[in-house]
């Protein structure tokens, strides 16, 4: 079953938005057609602090139109991936799609995965692409029966294209933007249909990225961007081989720099607080650190091929065992070796 759930108007229109949806799938669903809906969710609006919703589709009145990615964009193309998906269901008009990353939440945005919030080994579309496409889809819906309800008109006969409603026989239409509020008022469908494939405009097709043009005029912000009151940058000095660890440390020249606030041994380390990234670097190499490398790995790099080439030979450790697969090779008439 795949929740879909109307936010509270009252927050989100703060932010001129108009219709925000909330879409929770637990599992991933082999064919297109998903209920939408739950005990107590379906057709109503949440009120603020009774729920705390991971909305993953916001339509503003100024038709622009939000998508929340659960996963992180490091070059791979998830921001566009992702919003391709809701936009796909949504008819919307691309040019008009603009993404923004989820907050810190694994109850709201965890990978269906893993069932924890992460980015990683391809899971991205693949967990999230019903999900998406439902979330995109009911907000169409909405869109479609708010337009309906105002024109009294059948919803079957109100197409959708490029963020656009219309009504052709009685020559009306609207924008996402100028049925979003009415639409936030609507009931959330028990049930959408996703796209049949046949029918896709931007699932495999090329688009521009969401995220170009903010990492090349500067505007995008990364981790090493972020500035909040009082907030100090570390930079740690960590044992030249694996596996050692700090004997005695002489912090006095990096205590001395102006802008160093505090030095700090760690497990991993010696870490070295300051006010910017530079100072705590110049902290960094200024200390005198003896390690104990009494319990560090002493391989090199051909050792540890070395190693992991003979581990080759050695029968793996077996997570699941399905039949006889020993035995079928040993009366096997042929096999093949790769």
């Amino acid at each position: 079953m795949s929740i879909v759930t109307n936010v509270s108007r009252r927050d989100f229109l703060k932010a001129g938005a108009g219709l925000t949806l909330a879409v929770s799938i637990p599992s991933v669903f082999a064919n297109n057609k998903l209920k939408a809906g739950g005990p107590g969710q379906a057709g109503s609006a949440v009120e603020a602090g009774n729920f705390a919703p991971n909305a993953f589709v916001t339509i503003g009145s100024d038709n622009t139109i939000t998508v929340i990615s659960k996963h992180l964009e490091m070059g791979q193309g998830v921001y566009t991936g992702l919003a391709t998906l809701v936009a796909e269901e949504l008819d919307a008009d691309w040019s008009t799609v603009k993404v923004e990353g989820a907050g810190a939440s694994t109850k709201h945005y965890n990978n269906l995965f893993w069932g924890a919030q992460g980015t990683g080994g391809s899971t991205a579309i693949a967990n999230s692409f019903e999900q998406m496409r439902t979330a995109g889809a009911t907000a169409r819906a909405m869109l479609v029966n708010a337009a309906a309800a105002q024109w009294k008109v059948p919803a079957r006969e109100i197409a959708v294209s490029n963020s656009v409603v219309s009504h052709v026989k009685s020559n009306r239409k609207a924008t996402f933007g100028e049925l979003a509020e009415a639409a936030s008022k609507q009931a959330v469908p028990g049930e959408v249909t996703l796209k049949d494939p046949k029918d896709f405009k931007l699932i495999g097709k090329t688009a521009p990225r969401k995220d170009s043009t903010a990492k090349t005029n500067g505007t995008a912000i990364f981790t090493q961007d972020m500035k909040l009151p009082g907030m100090l940058v570390a930079v740690v000095a960590h044992p030249p081989k694996f596996g050692g660890t700090v004997k005695k440390v002489d912090d006095k020249a990096a205590r001395a720099i102006q802008g160093v606030s505090d030095v700090v041994t760690i497990p991993s380390g010696v870490a070295v607080l300051a006010s910017n990234y530079w100072t705590a670097k110049k902290g960094r190499d200024a200390l005198n650190i003896e390690w104990d490398l009494s319990k560090a790995y002493n391989g090199s790099s051909e050792q540890i091929t070395a190693d992991y080439t003979q581990l080759l030979g050695k029968p793996g450790t077996v997570a699941r065992e399905d039949g006889d697969t020993e035995g079928q090779f040993a009366h096997s008439k042929q096999i093949v070796e790769s």
